[in-house]
């Protein structure tokens, strides 16, 4: 009798294991479907690093909805993605051109959705400081009347993301004689984890990326030594208004807010907002 007790509750163990995996586990229930889009948002976990625009847009959604989204924000954007990967999110909201990095010869993630409306980036600079933004104006037209900002873009992005975004017909003429934070130096403010726009080498130590190089070949043009001043993203415009740098070259959006505070270029890199989420492909594997 004490056998086919023991028989008749293995069975059941092995049919509760075979329904909780077909229900997807975690606690049971119906499989969710996957996220394509920002009104999938309700109920489900997301990630969003924090003080961003995809912060405040998501925030934004859940004040004017339900209240329902589970936010998640992050420090750092690398949580997110590692955070996705281990499942304690659903989808990270991010920036397409750091999308572009995890997705990029990857099966681990993919992209669901991007926002068709562009959401453009910018230098920024401290309000007043009209000869500096001129100058930079200037060495950004240059980089791309010579190409190098598409080489840069192919190069940690895999596509061109500065396609479209200036036309510029003639080599400028970059003015001098403005003044930076120390002398013969231009100071630079750069969240650098935030790949491949800025990040290290798996070392710690090298900053690299898209904007670090862009910011080299800009104190190339002025004839000054480039110095980074690495800072947390929540922090980064404060440090500019106590002018510990000069610019801020750290994937900054251009919304009407930061112009009104500060000094931005036009756009130097297209980008838009867009959701990743892991791959179907790279869950089976």
């Amino acid at each position: 009798m004490k056998r086919k007790i023991a028989i008749l509750i293995a069975v059941l163990m092995v049919a509760t294991l075979t329904l909780a995996s077909c229900s997807g586990g975690g606690g049971g229930g119906e499989e969710k479907a996957q996220i394509t889009s920002p009104a999938d948002f309700a109920g489900r976990s997301v990630a969003v690093q924090t003080a961003t625009t995809a912060a405040d847009a998501i925030n934004e959604m859940n004040e004017e909805g339900d209240g329902s989204i589970e936010v998640h924000e992050y420090e750092k954007v690398i949580q997110c993605f590692d955070d996705l990967l281990l499942d304690r999110v659903e989808a990270v909201y991010v920036d397409n051109v750091v999308a572009s990095y995890y997705t990029r010869d990857s099966d681990e993630y993919e992209v669901t959705w991007t926002n068709e409306e562009g959401e453009p980036m910018g230098i920024c600079i401290a309000k007043g400081n009209t000869e500096l933004a001129a100058a930079v104006e200037a060495g950004i037209d240059t980089l791309y009347f010579t190409g190098e900002m598409e080489a840069l873009a192919n190069k940690e992005f895999g596509t061109n993301l500065t396609e479209g975004v200036r036309d510029v017909k003639e080599l400028p003429e970059i003015p001098t004689g403005f003044a930076t934070v120390t002398p013969g130096k231009l100071t630079v403010g750069s969240e650098v984890g935030y790949p491949p726009m800025e990040y290290t080498t798996d070392d710690g130590q090298t900053y690299i990326g898209f904007d670090i190089e862009f910011a080299k070949k800009l104190g190339e043009l002025f004839g000054l030594e480039v110095e980074f001043v690495n800072t947390a993203w929540d922090g980064i415009f404060a440090g500019l208004e106590r002018g510990q740098y000069d610019i801020i070259a750290s994937s900054v959006s251009i919304t009407p807010e930061r112009q009104e505070k500060y000094i931005l270029t036009k756009p130097y890199v297209s980008n838009a907002l867009c959701i990743v989420t892991k791959s179907a492909i790279g869950s089976e594997a």
